[in-house]
């Protein structure tokens, strides 16, 4: 049995065609690992903001609550 070991179209051809494949896979790829990490970085920005609202709300009713006590304070030492 014989090889033939001539390079033909076709085979440049197959080898661009190959190479172009594997790129285009490969940029995409980064996209959408470049898509998920914007994705997980809202994700914890939104709990960032919503934990950031919990302690100003908690905050919040210390205060109102101590203003309360003040209130009553007053009213009892008039």
């Amino acid at each position: 049995m014989k090889l033939n070991t001539n390079i033909s179209l076709e085979n440049i051809v197959t080898i661009i065609a190959l190479i172009c494949s594997v790129t285009l896979a490969f940029g995409f790829m980064q996209y959408d690992i470049d898509v998920i990490k914007k994705d997980l970085d809202l994700k914890a920005d939104k709990r960032q903001t919503v934990a950031d609202r919990e302690l100003i709300e908690y905050k919040l009713d210390v205060i109102i609550r101590d203003i309360a006590e003040i209130k009553e304070t007053l009213k009892g030492d008039k």
